[in-house]
């Protein structure tokens, strides 16, 4: 690899050399064209990040919709009990709780 390191010292050097010879114009124009081109690089990663953070948005108000709700399943199951059942369950609560006073006057 020494012998490696004169050749890269003298291309180096050269290209250092060809840019100091270049004219002020062209200099002016590379630095320029550079300039522009990290300013739409950077353009194009700003408009990514929105469009990806809106992507992530609308998945999940999407999966939200898709969710089945769990308060319907809770209505369907008191449709299913007859009222006559419904009555005779408000009944055996109201029995229950004569039970329970009765039993904390004797205590």
């Amino acid at each position: 690899m020494n012998n490696d390191e004169p050749i890269e010292n003298k291309i180096n050097q050269a290209l250092d050399d060809s840019v100091e010879n270049l004219s002020p114009e062209i200099r002016r124009s590379l630095n320029r064209i550079r300039i522009e081109a990290t300013e739409k690089k950077a353009s194009k990663n700003y408009l990514l990040k929105y469009a990806g953070a809106l992507g992530v948005a609308f998945a999940f108000v999407i999966g939200l919709q898709l969710m089945p709700s769990t308060q319907s399943g809770q209505v369907d199951l008191l449709a299913e009990v007859p009222q006559e059942e419904l009555e005779m369950l408000d009944e055996l609560e109201f029995v229950y709780w004569m039970s329970e006073v009765e039993t904390s006057d004797t205590l």
